[in-house]
């Protein structure tokens, strides 16, 4: 198995596209189990606990307690996180977090650029930076965002195929 230790984990940001396109729908499960589960753990924060603002309260109160390792895990798996100069591009993903909605419009390239921003961002920020980012929901969005993207691009290159025939 000397194949799996030449696969590199970051993918050049020119290749990047091609890579989500390439992507099996069911590999995306992890993905989708994390976005269910944090749903519905901030529903019951929400209206169990009656916590609206998860900002003062740790994963372990909302029952997301290591959740972050897996969604690290989950996104470095599918090989998410082009490489390319986030530094550089880092404002440029940051304006996202105060409006994570906007997320929604953009194509897995970018989308890609945003995760990786928030994922590196650790190294300025500290570690409790992504929890932050947990409790505020944008992962949440952002998870959300990157399934919606990836399916489109599914639905369409699938099309596309059955069109061929």
């Amino acid at each position: 198995m000397m194949i799996k230790d030449q696969i590199p984990l970051f993918i050049p940001l020119g290749s990047f596209s091609d890579h989500c396109n390439s992507l099996d729908k069911r590999k995306l499960m992890p993905i989708i189990d994390l976005i269910h589960e944090m749903e519905l753990k901030f529903y019951k924060a929400e209206k169990v606990l009656g916590i609206s603002d998860m900002s003062e309260i740790s994963l372990s109160t909302i029952g997301l307690s290591g959740i972050h390792v897996r969604l690290l895990d989950a996104i470095l798996k599918l090989r998410l996180v082009p490489l390319f100069d986030w530094m550089l591009w880092k404002n440029d993903a940051e304006k996202y977090y105060q409006a994570p909605k906007q997320l929604y419009g953009l194509d897995t390239v970018t989308l890609g650029k945003v995760t990786t921003v928030l994922l590196r961002s650790q190294t300025l920020y500290g570690p409790s930076f992504l929890e932050s980012k947990i409790k505020d929901k944008f992962v949440l969005e952002l998870l959300k965002a990157i399934v919606n993207s990836l399916d489109k691009n599914y639905s369409s290159s699938h099309s596309q195929v059955e069109n061929l025939d």
